[in-house]
C-alpha cells in the first residue's frame, strides 16, 4: 500500500499582493481537490493513524490519504474543516507552539493571519483530528546548534502537550528542511514521527521520521493537481 500525504497552509482567497503565493489555496479549489479524491475512492486519515499502522497497531482503509496543514491558521477551521466534514475525513494540523492564537510572525513579508489558539486545537482533537508540532518558532532545525534544536523540537512538543492535555506524537519540519542529524534530534526530542516536504508516498517500511508529503498551493488547476498526485506512486519511497 502507498499512502499520499498532502501539505496545505492557508485555505483562503489570497490578497492581490499574494496572488501567486503558494501558501494559499482558495476554498473552492480546496473543495474541488477533496471532491476529486473522494471520487477516486480515497479516505482521509491522520498522520497519527498512519504511524500506528506502520507499527502494526491499526489498519487503514483501502485507499488512505493524509490531509495536513502546516502553521495552524484559523482558515483551517473556517474553510477547510467544513469541506472535510462533508466527507467525514479527519486532518492533521501542525502548530508553531510559541505563537498559538497569535499571527505568523516568522515571515514579516507574508500577509498576516491569525493562528489557532490552544482551545481551538483542543477542539480539533476532540473532533477526531490530530495536532502535531511545527517547532516552537518556525525555525529551520537543520544547522541549529544542539541546545537550540532541542528547544525548538522538544520545547514545541512540551508546549503543545501542556496546551492540549494530550500527547504530541509528530512534527512537521519547517520548510521541510532536515538532515540525518535533524532526524536524530527529532527522535531524541520524543517524537514518534516527522513529516517532510519530499514528494514521495508513505509505505509501511518508510522511515517514520522522514515521511513524505506533496505540497499543494498557489493557482493550481485540478488537472495539474491530479497529475502531481498521480506521480506520487511512481516516486520511490524512503525506507
Amino acid at each position: 500500500m502507498w499512502i499520499p500525504a498532502l501539505c496545505y497552509h492557508r485555505i483562503e482567497v489570497p490578497p492581490s499582493s499574494a496572488a501567486g503565493d503558494t501558501n494559499f489555496v482558495r476554498p473552492d479549489t480546496f473543495a474541488g481537490q477533496m471532491d476529486w479524491l473522494a471520487r477516486m475512492g480515497y479516505t482521509g486519515v491522520t498522520i497519527r493513524r498512519i504511524l500506528a499502522w506502520q507499527r502494526g497497531e491499526q489498519t487503514l482503509p483501502a485507499r488512505p490519504v493524509a490531509i495536513t496543514f502546516d502553521d495552524a491558521y484559523e482558515s483551517v477551521v473556517t474553510h477547510a474543516l467544513p469541506c472535510l466534514a462533508t466527507h467525514g475525513w479527519p486532518c492533521t494540523v501542525y502548530a508553531v507552539s510559541a505563537y498559538l492564537g497569535d499571527r505568523n510572525r516568522w515571515d514579516p513579508a507574508a500577509p498576516p493571519a491569525r493562528l489557532l489558539d490552544g482551545a481551538a486545537l483542543r477542539a480539533l482533537l476532540q473532533a477526531g483530528h490530530d495536532v502535531g508540532a511545527h517547532t516552537r518558532h518556525h525555525r529551520r532545525v537543520r544547522g541549529l546548534d544542539g541546545v537550540t534544536a532541542h528547544e525548538e523540537l522538544a520545547g514545541s512538543r512540551e508546549d503543545l502537550e501542556q496546551a492540549l492535555g494530550a500527547p504530541c506524537e509528530s512534527v512537521a519540519f519547517p520548510y521541510g528542511s532536515h538532515d540525518r542529524l535533524t532526524v536524530q534530534r527529532t527522535r531524541e526530542a520524543g517524537f514518534a514521527g516527522a513529516v517532510t516536504l519530499k514528494r514521495r508516498a508513505i509505505r509501511r517500511r518508510s522511515d517514520p521520521l522522514r515521511l513524505g508529503r506533496m505540497s499543494v498551493g498557489g493557482p493550481l488547476s485540478l488537472t495539474h493537481f491530479a497529475l502531481k498526485f498521480a506521480k506520487l506512486q511512481l516516486t520511490p519511497s524512503l525506507v
